[in-house]
This record gives C-alpha cells, structure tokens and sequence, in this order.
C-alpha cells in the first residue's frame, strides 16, 4: 500500500496553531480534539476492544448493504470523511485505490494505521470538503455523515459531484430530520433545533444541520438520483436503546419493519443517498 498525506486546508492549521475562532462547521473539530483527548477508546472503533466496536461494525453493514450495489473491485475512490477508516478498510479489500480526506489529524491517523496491511492504494489527505485534493475522474465518490457538517452543503455537494467521471456515483448520508431528538444521545438544551430549523448548533461542540425528505430533495435538485433511502432507526436512532445488541440481520430486520411502522417510520436517524453523475 502507498501512503502520501497532503495537508490542504488552511482553516485546519489555524486551529492547530490557535488562530482565528473557528466558523460553525469548524466547531466539529473542536469537539473531535476533546473527544480523542477524554474518551479514545469510543473514537477509534475500528479496535476490536472499544466498546462500540460491535454496534459500528454492525452500523457499517446497514450501509453496505445498500451501497454494495455501487462498489466494484479497482475502483478510483475519493472518500471524504474517512474518519478512523470504517469504509477505507472496505474499499481496500477490494483493491481499489482510495483518497481518503478527513479533517481531523487523529482520526486520519488511525484510519492510516488499519489500513496499513491492506491491499489497494491509500492517499491519505488532512484536508476538507473545501479544499479537495487535486483528483479528477475518479469512479466513487462516498462521503458518509459529511454533508450534514458543513457550512454550505450545496457548494460541498457540487465539488464532490465535480470529482466524478461521467457515469460514476456519488454515495452520501446525513441526519435526517427528527430521529436525532428522540435518540439516547440527544443533548439538553437543543430542543430549539426539534422546534426550529433543526440545525443543532453547540459552540466549542458541534454543528449539525438536520435534513428532511423535502429539504433534501431540495438539495438534489437537478440531480440523477439513484437511491434515496430513510435509514437508522434500530441504530443509533429513536429505538437504539430498546434494540439492544443485534447482529447484522437481525439489525437489517428491523430497519425494513421500522421503514413500515406507521408510529416510528418518520423518525429515521439519517437519510442515504445514491447519484449518478450525467455526461
């Protein structure tokens, strides 16, 4: 596996060097570089010993169970939000060559660390969505749980749809729009976001703009649109602490009866997304 990291966002060594107050997205990392500092052992779950290392794995399988369909061995990737490396690891199995950009040093890091006895290619990047390193044509684009942290996410979407060749696919999440509030890990205080424009906003924490269907489509306009799918109801959703630990097809069994029920269908956790790129 080849390794070359580029450091490509200024706003990034700002922070690191205590510059300017970061703007409302960059508050992510600010709650990243605290997390990492009193709570490592849930950030980097790719360990087969954290304690979230079972529900992330299982997590991951709801979305390649969707997403597979797209994914092909020696594919180009540019991944973006890699993180600790949930799909890189993926993608390298299958001998593709990945970009992977994550805006936190950390989870980078890591992310280089469980992939360094895979097969593939890794061009790890210590950048953002707003400064993407020089990659032009590439196959796949996925950007998990991304698009829901930036200021302008339809500028963000318009450089990853750039990145593609004519005919590749772009594969995307975000938060969607009421599941989050009635989830095990809401915090106090950000009932205002449920009532309002559903960003939920914690200064120093983090930034979150929540989607709904039409807010989404919204987004997509104009766009070929593959897939469009409410997700994450059993996980990491409304039900997670009823569902308790499940394997994988017990977790894909619930989705599919939570997607139906009339009481809780509303309260996806994230939507998934699908696009192919035209001409």
């Amino acid at each position: 596996m080849s390794l070359e990291l580029s450091p490509g966002d200024p706003r990034l060594r700002a922070l690191c060097q205590g510059g300017a107050a970061p703007s409302p997205a960059l508050d992510n990392l600010v709650g990243a570089v605290r997390a990492w500092r009193e709570h490592p052992e849930w950030m980097d779950f790719l360990d087969p010993s954290a304690p979230n290392h079972h529900d992330k794995m299982v997590e991951r399988a709801l979305y390649l169970d969707r997403w597979d369909a797209w994914l092909a061995p020696g594919m180009r990737v540019l991944e973006v939000g890699c993180g600790v490396g949930r799909f890189t690891t993926h993608l390298l199995e299958l001998g593709c060559t990945v970009d992977a950009v994550d805006a936190d040093l950390r989870s980078l890091e890591c992310c280089v660390h469980w992939c360094a006895a895979l097969p593939g290619t890794l061009r790890p990047h210590w950048t953002s969505v707003e400064h993407l390193p020089d990659v032009q044509g590439v196959d796949l684009v996925l950007a998990a749980e991304l698009l829901c942290y930036v200021d302008d996410p339809a500028a963000a979407l318009a450089a990853l749809m750039a990145k593609l060749r004519p005919g590749g696919h772009l594969l995307f999440s975000v938060e969607a729009r009421w599941g989050w509030a009635v989830s095990p890990d809401v915090l106090p205080g950000t009932v205002g976001a449920f009532l309002g424009d559903g960003i939920v906003h914690v200064p120093g924490d983090r930034f979150v703009r929540t989607f709904s269907r039409e807010s989404l489509e919204a987004l997509l306009s104009g766009l070929e649109v593959c897939d469009l799918h409410p997700s994450h109801s059993a996980l990491s959703g409304p039900l997670e602490g009823a569902t308790g630990p499940v394997d994988v097809a017990e977790a894909l069994e619930l989705e599919a009866k939570l997607r139906e029920h009339p009481a809780v269908q509303h309260l996806n956790r994230a939507w998934m997304v699908a696009i192919r790129k035209v001409g």
